[in-house]
């Protein structure tokens, strides 16, 4: 799960085939969906990336708006115990962090702005950060994939630059897709695409493009994460530093208070 706002961690022009026209993998299709996530996860370290419980990680953030000015270089902590919890912070001054953390297992969420008083996430917070977690990397692969409720479908090869990649369809039962596109040569996923609606309720096509992956802990790890919103840049991540199974507390995604 990487970061809460625009996330999601959040997600190219690519084919994109109607539900309509789709049918649950079975035969060779279930063998390449099969094939593909199994490679996935080996690309990735096998047992020592299933085997991550939380992680810790921090590093530079961009952030652009819909002109593409960039607001500069914002540095970044993120912590994520598997599945369903998160603490992002989010700025260069300790008494200035914006802080977000979400705890899906007890349905709660705070947002901390600087020397502001924390305040509660609202619905649409809560909802936003839900779609995060289940469009993660870290939760498609470890878990989502595996869930019987949620269909999967071999879309094939991309087109164009994506040619080089095959990609699969998740729908879940509330009718929310996500398609994976998947490195022919190096087998990882190097790309995960779904929707959101905009601030005019416009539905708008979410990127997420993961590069420049390094071994850590055993574990492969993209240290770029590129994000586009409607064919724009919306944000840029690269993690300096990243650690797993820190033994995170589940006291940690509690309230924030600002810092004295």
């Amino acid at each position: 799960m990487k970061r809460y706002p625009g996330r999601s961690g959040g997600w190219g022009a690519v084919l994109i085939l109607s539900a309509v026209l789709c049918t649950p993998a079975s035969g060779g299709d279930e063998e390449n969906v099969r094939r593909l996530f199994e490679g996935a996860i080996a690309a990735m370290g096998g047992d020592s990336y299933l085997g991550v419980k939380d992680m810790v990680s921090e590093g530079r953030y961009f952030q652009f708006d819909r002109y593409g000015n960039s607001s500069g270089l914002i540095l970044f902590a993120d912590y994520t115990k598997l599945p369903d919890k998160s603490r992002f912070e989010l700025g260069n001054r300790k008494k200035e962090l914006d802080i977000t953390v979400f705890n899906l297992e007890k349905d709660e969420g705070w947002i901390l702005e600087g020397q502001k008083e924390t305040r509660t996430a609202t619905a649409e917070e809560m909802q936003d950060f839900r779609a995060a977690a289940n469009h993660s990397l870290d939760n498609i692969f470890r878990f989502r994939y595996r869930d019987p409720r949620n269909k999967l479908f071999y879309l094939g090869a991309g087109e164009g630059k994506d040619s080089r990649l095959e990609m699969v369809k998740m729908i879940d039962p509330e009718n929310d897709e996500t398609v994976i596109y998947f490195d022919r040569v190096s087998r990882l996923p190097v790309k995960l695409e779904t929707r959101r609606r905009d601030d005019r309720g416009v539905r708008e096509r979410l990127t997420s493009e993961y590069s420049q992956w390094h071994v850590i802990q055993g574990v492969n790890t993209p240290l770029r994460i590129d994000g586009y919103a409607g064919g724009r840049r919306e944000f840029q991540q690269f993690i300096t530093k990243i650690t797993y199974n820190n033994d995170l507390r589940d006291e940690f995604f509690s309230r924030p208070e600002p810092s004295k």
